[in-house]
């Protein structure tokens, strides 16, 4: 086991949840859950004293956090995310707006939106989408992508009605995340004020544009990669910040479903990105790149062991094992994209399964070492209660969320 310094930071506790962004003008565009705020990035980027001069590898890039935060500071930053919602989302955040035109091109949608002529939808939806958006309802939400994919505007100001249009789908779904799921709900949401907070949500988005105060350099991108095989030429990076999913069987494609199955993927293609997904949830079953050098770290084996011996639900050790593997893959990855002397930073957040805890930080640290990186310390932020079925069955046992910090020597 790798001898990690353990540093408490628990003022920064908030940091590494999603309520400070609920806030915050365009971060509030899109938030997904166990995203951490813009507050840290900040804090990293003061401490490591990161510049104009440097460049962020976000490979998690998520709704874009990292991304727009480094250029709130000035800092040049790339994401890279799997999801084409989450491109979507960190995209449109750190775009560069012509703020007249995008009112102009908003008056001319605005007037295409027209209830009147919203029926069924014409297009063969998914089941999932058509009982969450029922009836006339799926047919709006078509009809005013179909006027935004129609628009004579530019890729940058469609994509900006896009996002402004999927914000709402939550409000009008029937399926309703909770947690790492879908539950079903009745409303009574219809398709005939879809307008108004289309609307709604399209002004308070224009009017957060209005107020910012970014820089106008094309130093802010993202598009969809995987984070165990990047893109990138060796030694691109001198910082990384980022979050990989947590290993809590989370299936993003399922929370996100109705959103990716409405203006992105069909079926097949949502189940090929659950398959390729992290293995943070028993589903994913990806194809990895060789792993060169892995070896299982001893503790993991010792807690896949326990868990086999308890659970009996035998997806969960193996997707533990795979997520550590994917975990090096990645870490492999940002060693070899990064400069000598790099900061790399990952939030994590440890688990229990069967009453065993997986201390996914320590494993990170030691899984960073194997793959080239150094761990420089550990940063306890934070400290989550287990769930109410594992609390009845083992007792109270609080889960450390911490910053695995690495160096590239």
């Amino acid at each position: 086991m790798v001898n990690c310094a353990v540093e408490e930071r628990t003022a920064w506790r908030q940091w590494v949840t999603p309520k400070p962004l609920k806030g915050k003008p365009i971060h509030r565009w899109y938030v997904f859950p166990h995203s951490f705020s813009s507050e840290l990035v900040h804090a990293l980027i003061d401490e490591w004293g990161l510049g104009e001069d440097d460049h962020i590898l976000d490979p998690f890039a998520g709704a874009g956090t990292t991304l727009l935060a480094a250029k709130e500071k000035g800092v040049p930053a790339t994401g890279y995310d799997l999801s084409p919602l989450a491109v979507l989302a960190s995209r449109v955040k750190v775009a560069n707006y012509d703020l007249k035109r995008l009112q102009a091109e908003w008056d001319r949608l605005s007037k295409r939106l027209d209830p009147a002529r919203w029926n069924g939808a014409e297009s063969d939806y998914p089941e999932l989408v058509r009982k969450a958006l029922p009836g006339r309802l799926l047919g709006a939400y078509e009809g005013t992508l179909r006027n935004i994919a129609e628009m004579n505007a530019s890729e940058t100001e469609r994509d900006f009605f896009r996002l402004a249009v999927l914000t709402t789908v939550p409000h009008f779904s029937r399926a309703v995340a909770t947690g790492g799921w879908l539950k079903w709900v009745r409303k009574s949401s219809r398709a005939t004020s879809l307008t108004r907070a289309i609307s709604g949500r399209v002004e308070a988005m224009l009017r957060d544009i209005q107020d910012a105060k970014l820089p106008r350099r094309a130093l802010w991108r993202v598009r969809e990669a995987d984070a165990r095989a990047l893109p990138d030429a060796d030694g691109t990076y001198s910082a990384v910040i980022t979050s990989p999913p947590y290993p809590n069987r989370h299936d993003y494609t399922r929370v996100f479903g109705v959103e990716l199955m409405l203006a992105f993927l069909d079926w097949e293609e949502t189940r090929r990105l659950r398959y390729q997904s992290f293995h943070s949830h028993p589903e994913a079953r990806p194809e990895r790149p060789e792993a060169h050098g892995y070896a299982l770290p001893g503790q993991l084996t010792d807690v896949l062991k326990r868990i086999e011996q308890k659970s009996r639900d035998l997806r969960v050790p193996r997707m533990i094992e795979g997520y550590f593997l994917d975990m090096y893959l990645c870490l492999q990855e940002v060693a070899r994209v990064c400069k000598p002397g790099a900061h790399v930073a990952l939030v994590v957040g440890n688990a229990q399964y069967s009453g065993v805890p997986v201390l996914v930080d320590e494993l990170t640290a030691e899984i960073g070492e194997d793959a080239g990186l150094y761990c420089d310390k550990l940063i306890a932020v934070r400290y989550r209660g287990n769930s109410a079925q594992q609390m009845g069955r083992y007792g109270r046992r609080p889960s450390r969320e911490s910053i695995v910090v690495l160096r590239k020597s």
